[in-house]
C-alpha cells in the first residue's frame, strides 16, 4: 500500500500546480488594465506635460543684461594722467508683449491641455472597452469548446456503436463514414474555438500591461441587466459627456483663442532699457552719475506679407475646427445609436432563447 501511495501523492503535486488559473472578474480586470495598460499610461503622460507646458506662456519673455566695454582714443579732457580710460555701461532690458498676447497664447495652450485630458478620458474608456469585449470573448470561446466536447464524446460513442453495427453488417459503409466525416468536423472546430480563446487571452494579458504568460480563468457570467434609458437619452449623454468630443470641442476653443491672438499680432510689443555709465572707473550708483532710459515698440510695418497671412491660416484654421466639431457630433450620435440597436437586438435575442 505504501509503494501504491507514493506515485499517487507524487503526481498530486503537478495537478495542484497545473490548475494555477486564476479566477479574475471582470471589475477586477478592468482596474488591473486601468492601472497598468501602457497605451493609457502614454496618454496620461502626455496629458502631464501639456498641463506643464501651460507654465511656459504664462510669464513675460526674460530681462536681457548687457555689460559693455568701449575701447577708444578719448579726448584730452578724458585722459586720466596721461591714460586713456575706456567707456563702461550696464543696461538691463525688458521685452513687455502686448498685455492680451500673454493672456490669449496662455489661453490657446490651456485648451490644448484640457483636449489631451479628454484625450485621456476617451482612451480610458476604449481600454475599459476593449477589456469587456476580450473578456466576452474569451468566455464565449471557451464555452463553445465545453459545449462542443460534451457533443463530441457522444459523436465518439455513436461512431463506436456504428463501427460495431458495421461489423455485424447492421449498418452499411455509408453510415459508418458518415459518422467519422461528422467527428471530424467537430473535432477541427473544437481546435478553431481553443485558438481563438488563446488568441482573446494572449489579448487580454496585453491589455492588463502584464509580461507573464499566466492563464486567466473566466468565472460565471453575470445576469443580463436592463438599461433605464431610451435611445434619445443615450444620444444626449453621448453629445454631453463623451470624451470624445469634449477634446474635439476644446480644440476647437484653442482655434478660436489663435484666431483671435492672430489678429492681436498688429499691436505694438514693448521694450523698456535702463542704463548707467562709469564715473572715475567705476559703475556709478543710483543717486549719481550718468544714466540713461529707453523704451521702444516694435512696427509691424510689413503686416501684408506676416500679420495678414496668420490671420488668414488663424481663420481657416478655425474653420476647419468647426468642420472636426460637426462631424465628431456626427459620429457621437451615430455611434450611440448604433449600439442602442444592438443592444437591444441582443436582449431580444437573448430573451428569445
Amino acid at each position: 500500500m505504501l509503494l501504491m501511495a507514493t506515485p499517487i501523492l507524487a503526481v498530486d503535486k503537478p495537478v495542484v500546480q497545473a490548475a494555477v488559473l486564476e479566477k479574475a472578474s471582470l471589475s477586477s480586470l478592468i482596474q488591473e488594465a486601468l492601472k497598468n495598460n501602457p497605451r493609457l499610461k502614454a496618454a496620461k503622460y502626455r496629458t502631464e506635460a501639456a498641463k506643464a507646458r501651460v507654465g511656459l506662456f504664462r510669464n513675460i519673455p526674460d530681462p536681457m543684461v548687457e555689460y559693455e566695454y568701449d575701447k577708444i582714443t578719448p579726448a584730452a579732457s578724458m585722459t586720466d594722467g596721461g591714460k586713456v580710460r575706456p567707456m563702461k555701461s550696464l543696461a538691463v532690458s525688458q521685452e513687455i508683449p502686448f498685455p492680451t498676447k500673454i493672456f490669449m497664447r496662455k489661453k490657446s495652450v490651456q485648451k490644448e491641455a484640457n483636449a489631451l485630458e479628454q484625450e485621456y478620458k476617451e482612451t480610458e474608456r476604449a481600454v475599459i472597452k476593449d477589456v469587456k469585449e476580450v473578456y466576452a470573448d474569451l468566455y464565449l470561446n471557451r464555452r463553445k469548446v465545453d459545449f462542443i466536447k460534451d457533443s463530441l464524446s457522444l459523436t465518439h460513442q455513436f461512431v463506436e456503436v456504428t463501427n460495431k453495427k458495421y461489423a455485424v453488417n447492421k449498418v452499411g459503409q455509408q453510415d459508418v463514414l458518415r459518422a467519422q466525416v461528422e467527428y471530424s468536423k467537430m473535432s477541427n472546430i473544437v481546435i478553431l474555438f481553443e485558438k481563438e480563446a488563446k488568441i482573446a487571452e494572449s489579448l487580454l494579458i496585453s491589455l492588463l500591461g502584464r509580461d507573464d504568460d499566466s492563464s486567466i480563468d473566466i468565472p460565471d457570467a453575470d445576469p443580463l441587466k436592463d438599461l433605464d434609458f431610451k435611445e434619445g437619452d443615450i444620444v444626449a449623454l453621448a453629445k454631453k459627456d463623451r470624451p470624445e468630443l469634449k477634446s474635439v470641442r476644446e480644440m476647437l476653443g484653442k482655434a478660436e483663442a489663435e484666431s483671435s491672438l492672430s489678429k492681436q499680432e498688429f499691436f505694438p510689443d514693448i521694450t523698456l532699457k535702463y542704463k548707467r555709465d562709469e564715473v572715475d572707473g567705476k559703475i556709478s550708483r543710483l543717486d549719481q552719475g550718468q544714466w540713461t532710459g529707453m523704451i521702444g515698440i516694435n512696427v509691424p510695418i510689413w503686416f501684408w506679407g506676416k500679420q495678414l497671412s496668420g490671420v488668414r491660416e488663424a481663420r481657416a484654421n478655425l474653420e476647419a475646427a468647426k468642420a472636426d466639431y460637426k462631424s465628431a457630433e456626427n459620429t457621437a450620435v451615430f455611434e450611440a445609436k448604433s449600439a442602442f440597436a444592438k443592444y437591444e437586438a441582443a436582449c431580444k435575442l437573448v430573451k428569445n432563447l
